[in-house]
């Protein structure tokens, strides 16, 4: 069969009389041959056995992994054809789901394409014999893929994946099906200078985990334990402790400032810092041509962009649900002498329509929200607001689209996807929206 297109998901596509065939591996332009597998009532999904015709878009994959791990999709795929390939899934979710047609930019690429993710995060569970086996999980699957290395993280955090697998030979692997087990998942997070581990468990044993890390030679600066007892498929819980080192404040610069934040395993960060940088600065260069009086930072996370935004308006307010990063925003703005933020503590779709109440026309809304995107009380919210203008910041051109379509008082005036995920079918994009009345154009 011959590929025609590459699916959302980093598939390629060929068409069976009529029948759209996804062959994972397979690229645009490529003759194969491939195994059915998978028979459904509009497609068909086939493994892929030979390539006759490689692309000349084909590279070979820096992993030796790739193909088996679920973490990466387009290892395979030139640089410059992720790129487009990410530019044009913004396009297409944009023109199916939102019935929109604006002009997309470049995407924008990460300076680093391999060692460029600051945080891991790796299952550990029950193998054959009843050993534990630490990986990644494999693609659409939750079968461990065991896994010593990983190309796209820091050098920092591969090298401390060695430890991480004698650690966890020193305790019962969580069973997903019976619910039990002791590890659960490692969570590894490099925040330029210091390097902290999470051990998720479904109890709470600091003496052995420190022991184990001491035997396995586990040099980190933080230990956090954190405490998961649900059936489910959530990895971290809401009890998280610190039980060795000490909690650290990182300098990150953006935007031509240095600012302090506090390290702690609850609280979202980019997991790209380099390409983070660029998206913050592409913000704030929206705020600084809006000129604001207000600005709402909806899904606030650890604080950053709202702190980076402080000095664009007279006042700038931050929501967030995670009680951690909301303290950690708090102390932040404290350190960094910001006096004009106010952090609430709760859940967007409750806060945001009352904070809009007080947007007037001189106000910006940003919205940064997890992959599943806005709830419809936000987006009616944001829609009745006064604000002049919003910025969009999505990790899924799915439910972006989906949301872009639940606010009709506004325009889209530009789309500009980011490559924070290299290696990967995902994308970070920034929509700028201008409320329908307003003709005020950005420059």
């Amino acid at each position: 069969m011959t590929i025609s297109s590459l699916g959302y998901r980093g598939e390629g596509i060929a068409r069976v009389d009529g029948v759209p065939v996804f062959v994972k591996g397979a690229l645009p332009g490529e003759r194969v041959r491939a195994h059915v597998v998978l028979v459904k009532k509009d497609f068909a999904a086939a493994k892929l056995l030979e390539v006759f015709s490689p692309s000349p878009e084909r590279t070979a994959p820096a992993c030796p992994l790739f193909g088996k791990c679920g973490g990466c999709d387009l290892m395979h795929l030139s640089y410059a054809a992720q790129l487009r390939f990410k530019r044009e899934a913004v396009r297409d979710a944009l023109r199916k789901i939102a019935h929109l047609e604006p002009d997309i930019a470049d995407c924008v690429p990460s300076d680093d394409v391999l060692g460029c993710r600051n945080k891991l995060s790796l299952p550990v569970r029950k193998g054959k014999e009843g050993r534990a086996e630490v990986g990644l999980f494999a693609y659409n699957s939750h079968r461990v893929v065991p896994a010593s290395d990983c190309p796209l993280q820091t050098r920092r955090v591969r090298d401390l994946m060695p430890a991480l697998h004698r650690f966890a030979e020193r305790f019962s692997p969580y069973d997903e099906e019976k619910g039990s087990g002791e590890l659960r998942h490692f969570v590894v997070r490099d925040y330029g200078g210091v390097l902290g581990v999470t051990f998720v468990m479904t109890m709470f044993a600091p003496v052995r985990v420190l022991a184990a890390a001491k035997e396995c030679g586990l040099a980190v600066d933080e230990l956090w334990i954190n405490v998961n007892r649900g059936r489910n498929n959530v990895i971290l819980g809401r009890e998280t402790r610190l039980v060795a080192g000490e909690r650290h404040v990182c300098d990150i610069a953006v935007g031509g400032r240095t600012l302090p934040v506090e390290t702690h395993p609850n609280a979202f960060y980019q997991v790209n810092g380099n390409i983070a940088a660029k998206l913050y600065e592409a913000v704030r260069s929206v705020a600084e041509e809006v000129k604001p009086r207000l600005i709402v930072d909806a899904y606030s996370g650890g604080g950053l962009m709202t702190a980076l935004l402080s000095d664009c308006a007279e006042r700038v307010v931050g929501i967030e649900i995670e009680p951690s990063a909301v303290a950690g925003a708090d102390m932040l703005m404290a350190r960094a002498g910001i006096k004009n933020v106010r952090n609430i503590l709760g859940d967007c779709s409750a806060e945001l329509p009352r904070l809009v109440r007080e947007c007037g026309k001189e106000s910006l809304i940003v919205l940064d929200p997890p992959r599943s995107g806005c709830s419809e009380e936000v987006t009616s919210a944001v829609d009745a607001s006064g604000a002049s203008h919003v910025v969009y910041v999505s990790c899924d051109p799915s439910t972006l689209a989906r949301d872009l379509s639940r606010m009709p008082s506004y325009s889209v005036r530009s789309v500009r996807p980011f490559d924070m995920f290299p290696q990967t079918c995902h994308v970070e994009t920034m929509v700028v929206l201008r409320r329908n009345q307003d003709k005020n154009t950005l420059k």
